[in-house]
């Protein structure tokens, strides 16, 4: 009898273990004041540490389908460039925390392939601008503007499609590259949380304001495996106070997208509100 109990305790004992090393939270003491005595008060707390599941977050981000490739379909089904769609430069001031910054440096670099794409070299200097603007606050400057000075090369060249296209790519891949590696990964998740979030918004967006949407409707359920992953690394981050509520309201957008499910005008009614509260959320 005593043995089947043994064995039990064992594999508790281990799956805790396992457990206790897959936890993102590091403990830290937070200061409760001082005590009738005048002893400062301390209590335990777990703060979130991406760090710790860093190669969760590259290995999910790693398998998620490119930004760039809704734009091109974008472009290739004949839709226009809506420049209203697009986040003005002045937004960013309102960034104000880490979190908003991460996300947002994410949604502008959306807006450079956007731009770049459709030949727009007067947005991608702008837009250049802003996400340097925000890298520097983030302190990651030295981490992500290299000696290949792709910013200074972009705005060289913004009347030139092929090179401003190509550009704008290796610019977005250097921050994948350099972001991947470094130890920042709570930027490079959230960031690329944005990036989608606001391929998604345009999509949907411009899915709704066409009025010949049947092959913008084809890219929409495209979608799935995007935003299921998106959700899943929403999920990992949601230890993060910060972030959780983003992580909720994006669980209604889940639901549309699956391997059974199809997008029709009906769905996308409700998905391009969604889309758009979740990206007013990070703009607020």
């Amino acid at each position: 009898m005593k043995k089947p109990l043994i064995k039990n305790v064992l594999i508790f004992s281990l799956v805790s273990i396992l457990f206790a090393g897959c936890n993102p939270s590091t403990k830290t003491k937070e200061s409760k004041g001082t005590t009738s005595d005048g002893k400062v008060a301390s209590v335990q707390v777990e703060v979130f540490d991406a760090v710790k599941i860093k190669d969760q977050i590259v290995e999910t981000i790693g398998k998620i389908p490119g930004e760039k490739e809704i734009v091109s379909l974008l472009n290739e089904s004949g839709a226009s460039y809506i420049i209203d769609l697009t986040i003005p430069a002045e937004q960013a001031e309102k960034l104000l925390t880490k979190t908003d910054q991460s996300f947002g440096m994410g949604l502008y670099a959306f807006d450079l392939l956007y731009a770049s794409v459709y030949n727009r070299g007067d947005k991608v200097a702008e837009t250049s601008r802003v996400t340097e603007d925000i890298i520097d606050k983030l302190g990651l400057k030295g981490e992500l503007v290299s000696s290949k000075n792709y910013v200074g090369r972009i705005k060289a060249n913004v009347d030139n499609k092929d090179s401003l296209d190509y550009l704008v790519t290796e610019n977005i891949n250097h921050y994948h590259q350099q972001l991947a590696g470094g130890e920042h990964p709570d930027v490079y998740a959230l960031s690329v949380i944005g990036s989608n979030v606001e391929a998604l918004y345009v999509l949907s967006q411009t899915t709704l304001l066409a009025k010949n949407n049947t092959k913008l409707l084809s890219i929409m359920n495209l979608q799935n495996e995007r935003v299921q992953l998106i959700f899943s690394l929403l999920e990992l981050m949601s230890g993060d106070e910060n972030v959780k509520p983003y992580y909720e309201k994006f669980k209604p957008v889940v639901a549309f997208f699956g391997p059974n499910m199809k997008i029709t005008e009906k769905e996308l009614a409700q998905i391009a509100p969604l889309m758009e509260t979740i990206r007013g959320n990070i703009l607020k």
